[in-house]
């Protein structure tokens, strides 16, 4: 495939190759930059600058569009604007954004009142550090206290702070190495936290009064198998603590009181691999998600003093996962996925279920806001691939839905300009894949440049979303296609399974089904198709660069996961262990020799592959910032051609990036501009 040139400069940086023998229990191989694994070292920090620096200059010519799209996603964004209420012991709490300001101002005021109070200002909290995040904000129960998670790094190890509502001074109670996690006590002077271990996984459940030293904290509960992550709740009617154990594909799940640490902690069923089950309470009985008699989950009920025996509810359904249920008086709020799309059904204790309507072919819909037990109705976040996120309030009588706000997009923006479609296309092996296209209507008449996208993994379904940002994309004729692979759970708990482990090269080949499927189709330009991941999705954008690298015209790759071999062999890594069950242990044979074969930094060939940029994260702990650069390391050294691979290492933000709204911005008009030079619509 010929691709259209990017101005980049004549000399790319050059990783000094240094090779090293990697001892595996199956073999060895040799990894030349294994030295840019020294996160401190002077000459790596140097070099990744240096990337930088040859990106910054690569893209250069591209920098009025970059301003042309920024300004563009700033136009249609509503800067001065307040979110939909939610109501909670006696008080209304939302939030507000202000123009100017990257943080959301949090408030409340007293239902019936119009007197306003700021809770919490981001914007205030941030200051003048690059990087600010608040993993959680909880008012005690006696509305007196504010306790919150913040994290000035990016990589999600989080500081516990605690302030008064009414004088806003904050206490001396600050815990660090926390996980954004708190749950308080009934008479809101003491609380619930996690503590993370050395590799950032939530391990020590712990409890903290106010006013004591956090050293002398009682652990209520550790956990100390590396593939379980530790998370606590209250349950739905603010009665019970709600304690969770879980890995990939087993759990294990204690229900105890909301007083003080001397409440004790009864298991509700004892751990069994691949035993899975999530509970929730309304006060009376215990109400529990699981798959024993079947992957796609059943409802059950169980009394709190003999927690292990189960009354069936809802029973498992071969052509229904049932993905989350919602409790409120007299009524069960199931979501159940059904051919890749969330049906909502309101279950009455007396009576028919009721399943909702929505007014699309394809949509995301889940719960929003649901804080009160009861509230008396439920509510919901609904959107689309062309129409933006609303919340609606449903009558739980009636199923009556109200409108209550619509995300504003500004502008001349008209959901009816824009086509969606469905579209299934056969895989390698016969499996028929599902495939969701939104792009302007006039877009569909004859093959349009495509941006492809896709994740697969974790059993994470990619439904339908809106996204403000993407109308740049659109308005210039792309379309935009979502690749529901396996490894996902778009079609169902199966529908993962096949796609993890040692069928993880179904997600591979699925993906590459979607992109020649809209060729022959005839939506796509063949020549024109740009392919874009993150995470364990960029796994799979490395993997297809690898395959079929002369059917893409470009590809972002973001945090990508590519060097997956080396990681999965490394137990000291933040969560190696605990993805066993994701791709399989590779001090297995089988499960190496298997990884071996698609782990795209072991595979990278000396042939031609397409423009890429690539993206990372210094203080990323998911994924770690050497498996990027490693990635474009090789490929300079293997791939033939002039494509520029372009390396952008945010170096004060860990694995999601820019923290603040406009940064954001403009990190994704830098993403879009390379997409669509890659595309010849640069101009």
């Amino acid at each position: 495939m010929d691709f259209m040139p990017f101005p980049h400069s004549a000399n790319p940086p050059l990783a000094p190759r240094r090779p090293q023998i990697l001892k595996d229990p199956h073999g060895q191989r040799v990894d030349d930059y294994r030295w840019l694994e020294q996160r401190d070292s002077d000459e790596v920090q140097a070099w990744l600058e240096g990337e930088n620096n040859y990106t910054c200059a690569g893209m250069a010519g591209t920098e009025a569009l970059q301003k042309t799209l920024y300004q563009e996603m700033k136009a249609r964004l509503k800067e001065d604007d307040e979110s939909q209420p939610y109501t909670w012991h006696g008080y209304e709490f939302f939030s507000r954004t202000f123009t100017g300001k990257d943080y959301a101002v949090h408030y409340r005021r007293e239902q019936g009142s119009d007197a306003e109070q700021v809770i919490f200002d981001g914007n205030e909290r941030a200051g003048e550090e690059e990087y600010f995040d608040l993993g959680v904000m909880s008012v005690s129960p006696d509305n007196t206290l504010l306790a919150w998670a913040e994290d000035f790094a990016g990589n999600e190890n989080w500081t516990l702070r605690v302030k008064e509502l009414a004088t806003g001074k904050h206490l001396e109670d600050v815990i660090e190495g926390c996980a954004a996690n708190i749950v308080w006590a009934m008479n809101g002077q003491a609380f619930w936290y996690i503590k993370q271990d050395r590799n950032f996984r939530p391990w020590q459940l712990c409890f903290h009064v106010l006013g004591t030293n956090y050293a002398d904290d009682t652990v209520i509960l550790e956990e100390a198998d590396e593939r379980f992550f530790l998370s606590a709740y209250p349950d739905r009617a603010e009665s019970r603590l709600l304690v969770e154990l879980s890995s990939t594909d087993t759990s294990e799940c204690f229900v105890g009181g909301l007083n003080s640490a001397d409440d004790p902690l009864v298991m509700i069923q004892p751990r069994k691999t691949g035993l899975e089950y999530y509970p929730d309470s309304d006060g009376e009985q215990l109400f529990i998600r699981t798959n024993d008699k079947g992957i796609n989950y059943r409802l059950v009920t169980a009394p709190f003093d003999n927690p292990g025996t189960w009354q069936e509810l809802v029973a498992h359904r071969d052509n229904s996962t049932l993905e989350d249920f919602e409790l409120f008086p007299g009524r069960v709020v199931t979501f159940e996925r059904e051919d890749g799309l969330i049906q909502v059904r309101i279950r009455p204790a007396q009576g028919s279920v009721m399943t909702l309507d929505f007014p699309d072919e394809a949509w995301s819909v889940g719960g929003c806001d649901n804080a009160e037990y009861q509230a008396g109705f439920l509510r919901l976040e609904y959107e689309s691939l062309n129409r933006p996120s609303s919340v609606l309030d449903v009558n739980l009588e009636t199923g009556e839905q109200t409108l209550r706000r619509q995300m504003p997009v500004l502008g001349d923006f008209d959901a009816n300009d824009y086509e969606t479609r469905r579209l299934m296309v056969t895989s390698h092996d016969g499996a028929s894949v599902p495939i969701s296209i939104v792009g302007r209507k006039e877009s569909f008449h004859k093959p349009a440049p495509v941006l492809l996208y896709g994740y697969g993994a974790y059993g994470m379904s990619e439904d339908p979303y809106f996204a403000r940002a993407r109308l740049n994309l659109l308005d210039r004729g792309l379309l935009f296609a979502i690749t529901h692979v396996r490894g996902g759970a778009d079609l169902g708990e199966q529908w993962y399974r096949s796609g993890r482990r040692l069928h993880k090269k179904n997600s591979f080949h699925d993906f590459i089904a979607c992109a020649e499927g809209l060729i022959s189709e005839g939506l796509a330009d063949k020549n024109r198709i740009v392919i874009s991941g993150g995470s364990a999705g960029g796994l799979l954008m490395g993997a297809v660069l690898n395959m079929r690298p002369e059917l893409f015209a470009g590809a972002v790759l973001d945090v990508p996961f590519v060097d997956a071999l080396s990681s999965m062999l490394n137990p000291d890594l933040p969560l190696t262990v605990t993805e066993y069950d994701e791709w399989g242990d590779p001090s297995e044979k089988d499960i190496y020799d298997y990884m071996a074969t698609y782990s795209p930094y072991d595979n990278i060939a000396e042939v031609e592959y397409p423009p890429q940029l690539v993206l990372a994260g210094l203080e990323d702990r998911r994924v770690q910032y050497w498996e990027p650069a490693k990635w474009v390391a090789r490929m300079r050294e293997c791939s033939k051609g002039d494509n520029p691979v372009f390396l952008k290492t945010h170096m004060g933000a860990g694995h999601f990036g820019a923290s603040g709204r406009y940064e954001a911005m403009k990190e994704a008009a830098f993403e879009q501009a390379f997409i669509l030079t890659a595309v010849s619509l640069g101009q």
